[in-house]
């Protein structure tokens, strides 16, 4: 697919104020910072959360990266704050006066004692778009307000985890953060759509985003099941929730592989393939629905066969017979999977000490032909930032900080980051 290098980023001159940590608000402002916005990312004296989380890579003169922090800030620019201080404060607020978006998922409660709650920002800033993304929400969510959330608490309450079982029907927890990263992409296509109108009608809005809603979506299609199986179907959909039998990951001789048969001719195709050519039309099996009442027996087949191969002969044969498979693969052999590599689905990222990190990424690909995106250390960008975006003269930015508004005087290392 060619791509014209010659046009800018469709995003080019948004600015967007960052001031998140973890996962949820870092991916959106980086897939932001990805299409051509802007993003700076305003980070607590010492350093988002993020950034001291293990495993680290340090250089020879101290400075360390976070694996954590590294897979979600690439593209970005970096200032360092202290909010409760009048001054740091002041800072963010002269910032928000020039930008289009604000992001955050600081809890409500702890807007509201900075005196930045979004609702007061709104006021303030009537053009403005501020992203909240948050646990539960801010409105409406009754006793539910203002309580610490997590992905794995989203996953829970909307039954995602409940549907991610083992082939015995016991819940499994996915492993990963999907319900942060669903709030990410749910408050960057909000973000967008209320750009649209800031740019139509000068309006800016509050976004009220929280990691239940945005994860419910992945639900919709067992939601509508139960509502419309009867009970005696239910009894024996088994732990796939009618996916399909058999369907899930099955043991190889050298790894584990998942295999899909969510249709009657898939099954047909399966059992050539296994070389059980005969369960094919065999009335115990023929069907989803006499195949999901002996379900273990069906996967005991199934697993006989895996066994007994690889998952790349497993993989080949499956293929030839157009039956839906793949390999369980590892982090490290994501890392160099030869389609990932052709797609160019992953990218070399500079990780701000010389080296660099292969992570996803932006699959809209509307970034093409630019320099290699960079992570930012922290405070790196204080000059760059006061001085371009807010007029401020070196001694201007030097009685800020003797007046505390990067920090206690923390800062050997943030002041000599700050001026490269």
């Amino acid at each position: 697919m060619n791509h014209d290098k010659s046009m800018p980023p469709p995003l080019q001159g948004i600015k967007v104020i960052e001031l998140t940590h973890l996962i949820a608000g870092p991916y959106c402002g980086q897939l932001l910072a990805e299409e051509g916005a802007q993003v700076i990312k305003v980070e607590p004296p010492g350093g988002e959360l993020s950034r001291s989380r293990a495993p680290l890579r340090e250089d020879a003169h101290g400075h360390t990266v976070s694996a954590h922090y590294g897979a979600l800030n690439r593209g970005k620019q970096s200032i360092a704050l202290d909010l409760k201080n009048a001054e740091g404060l002041k800072v963010v607020h002269c910032l928000l006066e020039s930008a289009n978006v604000l992001i955050t998922n600081m809890r409500a409660a702890a807007l509201e004692r900075l005196g930045i709650h979004p609702e007061t920002l709104h006021k303030r800033y009537p053009r403005l778009v501020i992203a909240c993304i948050s646990g539960f929400g801010m409105e409406d969510a009754g006793e539910f307000a203002d309580r610490a959330g997590l992905a794995l608490v989203a996953e829970a309450m909307t039954g995602a985890t409940g549907l991610t079982r083992d082939h015995a029907g016991n819940p499994v927890w996915c492993g990963f953060a999907l319900g942060d990263i669903l709030a990410g992409m749910t408050a960057h296509g909000a973000i967008l759509l209320a750009l649209r109108n800031q740019e139509r009608h000068g309006m800016g809005r509050i976004l009220d985003l929280g990691l239940i809603e945005c994860t419910l979506p992945m639900v919709s299609v067992a939601l509508a099941r139960v509502q419309i199986a009867d009970a005696a179907l239910s009894a024996f959909a088994g732990s796939n929730d009618f996916h399909g039998v058999p369907y899930g990951a099955f043991p190889a001789s050298d790894g584990f592989i998942n295999i899909g048969v969510n249709r009657d001719d898939f099954w047909r195709r399966l059992c050539v393939a296994m070389g059980r050519p005969e369960l094919g039309t065999d009335d115990r099996y023929a069907t989803y629905v006499e195949r999901a009442k002996r379900h273990d027996e069906v996967n005991a087949i199934t697993e006989t066969f895996t066994r007994a191969h690889t998952r790349a002969e497993i993989t080949t044969k499956l293929n030839e017979a157009d039956v839906p498979v793949a390999a369980v693969l590892s982090m490290n052999e994501v890392l160099n999977d030869e389609y990932l590599r052709q797609r160019g689905a992953l990218q070399e990222v500079d990780d701000g000490l010389g080296g660099t990190l292969r992570l996803p990424a932006d699959p809209s690909r509307f970034r093409t032909g630019q320099e290699q995106l960079r992570l930012p250390r922290l405070g790196e960008h204080r000059v760059a930032v006061l001085e371009k975006e807010l007029g401020l003269c070196s001694a201007e930015i030097a009685r800020l900080e003797s007046a505390g508004a990067f920090g206690a005087a923390k800062s050997s290392r943030a002041s000599s980051e700050s001026s490269r």
